[in-house]
């Protein structure tokens, strides 16, 4: 287990993992709310498959406060996009491998963006895979509520985890071990407050700051955000493109994974 402690004082560690050999050019990935570094494995297997084994870059996997091994947030304070973003551009120069491409998923998705446009210096390209848009998200109270009872309640964390993952499976060893028990742990240490931290959120201006190019894909069938958010961001990004994954749902590293590290690795590694 990797922990880097934080240098704002809060004595907080951000948990990550490295995974040397298996492609060409770094890769940070930075997972969705209520989920952890498990939500890349499914498609380690597939980013193996097309490595030659001794490539010189890594897949690193990294879990914002509250998520996986990462600390818990001290209050509601701790939990800010912002914040998050500072602590994954201090991993990556604690790694201290030279740039990265990013990769982040939902609630890691605008936080992917936030770094690019806060040190445009430290990455090259980006996929921003089912992301919060620039304006953020807003949940009703009904979803504030539930958050509340899951922190009781596994079986209604499983409902809504599942209701995410397009076509899943809620009898495999994944689901119940890695994704429902990795959420009942970030339920019960940040709770609502990640929904909070995004409500009122407006980013599109930092957007227009970001020099690399970016993809930003959605799966047809999500049900969670609307797929207009992402079109707007990739329109945002001044080398943004969007595209939007047929028969996938708000998940396609789990969904598909063999058709989401394809459609990555074309991206972040052709020029």
């Amino acid at each position: 287990m990797a922990l880097l402690e934080l240098n704002d004082g809060s004595g907080a560690r951000l948990h990550y993992e490295v995974r040397d050999g298996l492609v060409p050019e770094n890769i940070l990935f930075i997972h969705g709310n209520l989920a952890s570094n498990a939500w890349w494995k499914p498609a380690e297997p597939f980013w193996a498959a097309s490595s030659r084994g001794t490539d010189p870059g890594a897949l690193v996997y990294g879990e914002f406060r509250g998520c996986g091994g990462s600390s818990d947030p001290r209050s509601a304070a701790d939990v800010d996009m912002h914040l998050f973003a500072r602590d994954f551009i201090q991993l990556v120069r604690h790694l201290n491998r030279g740039r990265f491409h990013l990769v982040g998923h939902s609630t890691g998705g605008l936080i992917a963006a936030l770094m690019m446009a806060m040190e445009p210096s430290l990455f090259d390209r980006a996929v921003l895979v089912d992301p919060v848009g620039a304006r953020g998200v807003r949940f009703d109270d009904s979803m504030i509520g539930a958050f509340e009872r899951m922190k009781s309640d596994r079986g209604m964390t499983a409902a809504v985890l599942g209701a995410t993952i397009h076509g899943h499976d809620p009898a495999s060893d994944f689901f119940q071990k890695f994704v429902v028990e990795d959420a009942q742990r970030a339920v019960k240490a940040v709770g609502h407050w990640v929904l909070r931290a995004l409500d009122g959120l407006d980013a599109r201006a930092e957007m227009a700051k970001i020099t690399s190019p970016v993809l930003v894909l959605h799966g047809e069938h999500d049900q969670l955000l609307p797929v207009e958010d992402s079109r707007e961001l990739a329109s945002l990004i001044p080398q943004g493109r969007f595209e939007m994954l047929a028969g996938q749902g708000h998940c396609p590293n789990i969904e598909n994974p063999e058709s989401f590290v394809a459609v990555t690795r074309q991206f972040l590694m052709t020029r």
